[in-house]
This record gives structure tokens, sequence and C-alpha cells, in this order.
């Protein structure tokens, strides 16, 4: 069964968090939070992302895109979410994380990331690579 989130079954542009694809098996989920018009939503969104995660089969490796274009100093200030994201993740959600590839990145996600990175256990952290070649996610898809 897809998870529903209450919040975005109102007004789907909520939050941002999608499964996208599933290539050689493993899960892929995207999200672009400047698209995100409930971006300050802490709750809603850690409840969303929540949701949507705990769909992934036990076992089953997933990569998680995360999109920054537009990412700006609105969305970096949103300290509360960047936490209980990286809370979330760390404590549920990272024993099959294959890795977060993040495109298109702009100063303020760089500056979110440097205060994230200290909330984020090892094995997440060194799963973050930065792609300065794609600039859409089906661009990141022809060099998997």
């Amino acid at each position: 069964m897809n998870y529903t989130c209450p919040v975005c079954d109102i007004l789907p542009s909520s939050h941002s968090l999608k499964r996208v694809l599933e290539k050689d098996g493993i899960l892929y989920y995207y999200t672009c939070p400047s698209q995100a018009t409930l971006y300050y939503d802490s709750k809603g969104i850690v409840a969303h992302y929540d949701g949507v995660l705990s769909e992934i089969p036990e076992g089953k490796a997933w990569i998680w895109i995360f999109d920054s274009i537009g990412f700006g100093l609105v969305h970096a200030a949103q300290t509360t979410v960047a936490r209980g994201l990286a809370n979330l993740i760390t404590t549920k959600f990272s024993h099959n994380l294959k890795k977060i590839i993040i495109i298109n990145p702009t100063f303020y996600v760089r500056l979110t990331h440097s205060m994230v990175i200290p909330f984020l256990e090892k094995k997440v952290r060194e799963s973050i690579e930065i792609d300065l070649e794609s600039k859409t996610v089906e661009d990141l898809f022809l060099i998997l």
C-alpha cells in the first residue's frame, strides 16, 4: 500500500519526497525542497519522509537524490527541518541507505550540509556525494 501524506493529499505541493525509480534492485527517492510550499513544516515533513521511507522493504537498498535547485536562505533557515530529517534518517533509515546524491548544490545547501553533518552517523556522512555535473534527475540516471 502506498503511503499518502494527509497534508499533501489536500495540497500536493506541500512536501517533497517521492519514489521515482527502481533500478538494479535499488530504490531511488527524489526531493526538491524549494518546490515544497510548506518547506517550514518540520513536523509534517518529517512525518512525510517517515511515511514514504517506511514502505521500503526490509533489506532493500535505497538512494536519496536531493535536488537543491532554488534552495536559498529561507530554506537553509529551517534548521528544525534539517535536524529532524537528519535524526530520522540516521536513527531509522540508514541501515539500507546506499548514498545521498546532492544535485544543483547552492551555497545555502553547502551551509545546511555543514550544519547537519554533526547529527549524522559516520555511515550516513560518508554516503553523501555532491554531483556538480547533473542538472536534472534524468541527467543523473544517465550516468548511474
